[in-house]
């Protein structure tokens, strides 16, 4: 019986699947994982961090190796070399922006294990509940997690001092009919929290007699805020530093009032450990900390080295700062990067809602300077102080292929050009009109990327617009409808900008750049992200699928693996093709290896270290993509998560997550990849979806690719060799 049904799967699936034809055979149920896309050519491995991840959710699965249950005080910490932190979901869960607690707490682990000369292993847990239990059977050593300190908790874990000190705001969806004004409001109202937050304490203390929805554990306060402002539930509570993070990103939100004050978040640690307790509370003291997202501030150079951060200000975009697979990404953000490992302190990143706002938020001290593929004009000097320019570009016209095409600067008279006014193109064309002749220059809002402009004539929707040649050229990599015509003008400095009055850091930045510029580490960032991201591979022609009944020479390993994680070893092999074309030393241009192109932190996340040897990278790749799955609704119907997944592999599951709520929102089905996430997918390359989606830009074209090339060639392995 069992066998007929999986024969007949194959049809079924197909049935389900539309006009895309047919839909993933697949044959058994899976579970969790992620990874990525490959596309290409060479980079240099990038820099190993001294840190790795366990998952407390593999905790008794046979291929996992349990976590040992270790206990002590910090000598014996240290005589261990590695110090176990308990925190809630990865990195690739969320954009990484100042203000939002998950990023902070986890640079300042990074930094105290850094300070005691320990390796730094990440413990993730799925639900909140499973943190207190794990710190007491010895599987971590602290907890850092935007943790609430409580009577309750005091009895079970030791508290450091305060790492911050916020209010419990509740919140409603704005807009919403009778929204309470008062905490006497919340009589008999329903209010939807975790049973472990420290926020059913608060609403259980209240003269009001709250109705208290329980939430699930593994929902975070950023999940539950977003489905109140949907409307999917009618009120939560939030912590202050979180609701300020939130807001700049979702605007449907509305603060209602405080129900607590004072609330002090620190790191949890095991009775009993007086040494490590000291020293996490002479870290703490030491960095001042309080609601530093609130802060503002305008000291120089020795001010920065002081507070031990420097705050870049940037914009969440496809050149400048973007999240890929988990992985912090962009040009901008690479040289940022590059500076604060200079000046040895760490990175924050500053992301205003709209360009226009990058010098107003550098002069009042939100930020320490901007690196955004900034350009120099004399009109932001009398603003601002450069730095010794990092980049060279030209102001490209940008036109449609298949349109008129100009030739010459002569030929823009009485055209129309679609700019932001705060953009130097801006004023580069104003100063042309008087030489070329009168032409309309027509003003976009200021939150409009010059990606979407681009895309914009691309499609035919407007004439013109202009664009840095590095801009154009990664828009070149994806796309052929659009053209650079000629340059405007003669090449311009792209380079950092700084308040005036700090004199001491333009200094550092110019002796930085000087340095830099001609170092392995900027030509390797500037050929990977500038130049045509085309996959080099040696294996793909030595096997063509069915010759001589295999499709690759690892068959063997794709039937291996996929059948422990129920698996078809079918549409393993598809992925392997897509992600590697079969070569065990492919090599992406973010540094993904091997035959499934895994990330290497996401490999030793996984427990390969030695992703380039053919049966590991195959082993990590489908133990990855089986997670993956397992992150999905089991409730979901087994083809949807598997498309969801492969997705996820791709672009990362934050960004999928982010396209099923906007699907939602378009009134498109969130529980089907084709013709619905996948349209809401492709949304998320404009900046009126991105720019608030939690986990920001993502170039969706790419997943939407990837699945469908994934399903067609998997479609074909099944013909030539039926199960």
């Amino acid at each position: 019986m069992r066998r007929a049904l999986l024969l007949l799967l194959p049809l079924l699936l197909t049935a389900c699947h539309g006009r895309r034809g047919p839909g993933l055979t697949l044959l058994t149920a899976p579970q969790p994982g992620l990874t990525e896309d490959a596309g290409d050519g060479s980079a240099s491995d990038p820099p190993v961090p001294d840190e790795e991840y366990a998952l407390a959710s593999d905790e008794g699965k046979s291929d996992a190796p349990a976590l040992p249950a270790l206990f002590g005080d910090l000598k014996e910490i240290e005589s261990r070399g590695v110090l176990r932190v308990i925190i809630h979901g990865a990195e690739e869960d969320y954009l990484p922006r100042a203000g939002m607690p998950a990023t902070y707490d986890r640079q300042l682990a990074r930094e105290f294990a850094a300070r005691h000369h320990l390796k730094l292993q990440l413990v993730l847990v799925d639900a909140f509940d499973q943190m207190i239990p794990m710190l007491l059977a010895g599987k971590g050593d602290v907890i850092a997690a935007n943790f609430t300190v409580t009577a309750a908790r005091s009895e079970k874990v030791d508290f450091t001092r305060p790492v911050a000190v916020v209010k419990e705001v509740v919140v409603g969806q704005k807009g919403a009919q009778l929204l309470p004004d008062t905490p006497a409001d919340l009589e008999g109202r329903e209010v939807h929290v975790r049973p472990s937050s420290p926020f059913a304490e608060t609403l259980a203390g209240l003269k009001a007699k709250v109705k208290v929805v329980p939430a699930p554990e593994t929902l975070d306060q950023e999940e539950l805020t977003y489905a109140v402002s949907r409307g999917e539930r009618p009120l939560t509570v939030v912590d202050s530093n979180t609701l300020q993070a939130v807001q700049a990103y979702n605007d449907q939100l509305q603060p209602l009032f405080a129900v607590a004050e004072g609330r002090q978040k620190a790191w949890a640690l095991r009775k009993n450990s007086p040494d490590l307790r000291a020293a996490l509370d002479a870290f703490v003291v030491e960095k001042a900390l309080t609601v530093h997202t609130e802060e503002r501030f305008v000291g120089d150079l020795d001010g920065i080295k002081k507070r031990g951060v420097l705050r870049v200000i940037t914009r969440n975009n496809p050149v400048t700062y973007y999240l890929y697979q988990g992985e912090q990404l962009g040009f901008d953000y690479q040289m940022a990067r590059l500076l604060a490992d200079k000046l040895g302190v760490r990175l924050e990143m500053v992301v205003p809602p709209s360009r226009d706002l990058l010098v107003p938020w550098l002069k009042e001290g939100r930020g320490d300077l901007i690196a955004a593929s900034y350009t120099v004009t004399k009109e932001r000097a009398e603003q601002v102080a450069f730095s010794v320019p990092y980049l060279q570009v030209d102001e490209m016209l940008v036109q449609r292929r298949a349109g008129p095409r100009l030739r010459s600067l002569e030929d823009l008279a009485g055209k129309r050009i679609h700019v932001r006014r705060s953009s130097s193109y801006y004023e580069t064309l104003q100063a042309l009109k008087p030489v070329v002749g009168d032409f309309e220059i027509v003003e976009e809002p200021e939150d409009v990327e010059t990606e979407e402009l681009i895309d914009r004539v691309g499609r035919g929707e407007i004439p013109f617009t202009v664009a840095d040649s590095h801009i154009l050229a990664v828009e070149r990599i994806y796309r052929r409808d659009v053209e650079g015509a000629f340059p405007l003008s003669v090449s311009k400095s792209i380079a950092f900008a700084m308040r005036q009055e700090n004199p001491k850091l333009r200094a550092f930045a110019d002796a930085f750049v000087h340095k830099t510029y001609r170092g392995l580490e900027y030509n390797v960032a500037r050929k990977r992200y500038f130049e045509t991201r085309q996959q080099v591979t040696r294996a793909a022609q030595l096997v063509a699928a069915g010759e001589g009944g295999k499709i690759s020479p690892y068959d063997d390993y794709f039937r291996k693996y996929a059948s422990r994680y129920e698996l078809d070893w079918r549409l393993m092999a598809a992925q392997s093709f897509q992600e590697s074309r079969f070569d065990p030393r492919a090599q992406s241009w973010v540094g993904a290896l091997g035959l499934f192109q895994v990330m290497p932190q996401t490999g030793r996340e996984l427990g390969f270290p030695s992703l380039g040897e053919p049966e590991s990278g195959v082993h990590a790749g489908i133990k990855y993509m089986s997670r993956l799955i397992a992150q999905f609704d089991p409730q979901l119907p087994f083809r949807q998560r598997v498309r969801f997944a492969l997705a996820s592999y791709n672009a990362g599951v934050g960004h999928v997550q982010d396209a099923r709520r906007l699907a939602s929102e378009k009134g498109l089905d969130p529980d089907r990849w084709f013709e619905n996430v996948e349209r809401a997918m492709l949304l998320l390359e404009k900046p009126q979806y991105y720019q608030r989606a939690r986990h920001g830009y993502c170039r969706g074209s790419e997943p939407v690719k990837y699945v469908s090339q994934i399903q067609n060639r998997y479609d074909n392995y099944v013909k030539l060799f039926p199960q």
